[in-house]
């Protein structure tokens, strides 16, 4: 599979508003709200562009034409933590039946080099459900470690849920 990333703009809000929508992504979100295409745009406006969110876009390169490619997901870090050099890497994925974890395990390889060559990053740490062993395990075979178990974290469904944070070191950062 080949994949890149190439920086969000305002035209993928659609895509970025339907997957984050879907409710395969909403059950790995902390917070559950349904989000509209103005308020992604509002979004955009305050984050993206400020530079307070590093956000890209995962595009599918099709193997059969080669130069033809099409967006499968978004990849982005969030607070980020200049002086510290620390922030939080977060994934969310198109329904694609393509988009399997190969393609997230790249997209979360690229997305480190990123973070640690491009933005100087020392550690960048990512939160999961533990009831979604199969995302801690993509996350592991991309190079994190489980850094703890946070207990009783997050609110859902009248229930509370430990969420897992697991964390990626830059070695070679100063």
């Amino acid at each position: 599979m080949r994949i890149y990333l190439r920086p969000v703009n305002e035209n993928d809000s659609d895509n970025i508003v339907k997957w984050r929508n879907s409710d395969k992504v909403r059950n790995h979100c902390m917070t559950k709200t349904l989000i509209t295409k103005e308020s992604h745009l509002s979004f955009y406006r305050t984050n993206v562009l400020t530079g307070k969110y590093k956000q890209f876009i995962v595009e599918r390169v099709d193997e059969e034409f080669g130069l033809a490619s099409y967006p499968i997901a978004t990849v982005y870090l969030k607070d980020i933590d200049d002086e510290n050099k620390r922030c939080e890497l977060c994934l969310f994925t198109s329904d694609d039946i393509e988009w399997g974890a190969d393609g997230q395990k790249i997209a979360i390889k690229m997305m480190l080099d990123k973070a640690f060559i491009d933005y100087g990053m020392h550690k960048v740490y990512s939160y999961v459900f533990p009831k979604f062993a199969d995302e801690v395990n993509l996350l592991l075979g991309a190079g994190f470690a489980i850094e703890a178990v946070l207990k009783e974290e997050s609110f859902s469904d009248n229930a509370w849920e430990d969420v897992v944070r697991l964390a990626a070191i830059n070695n070679n950062a100063n």
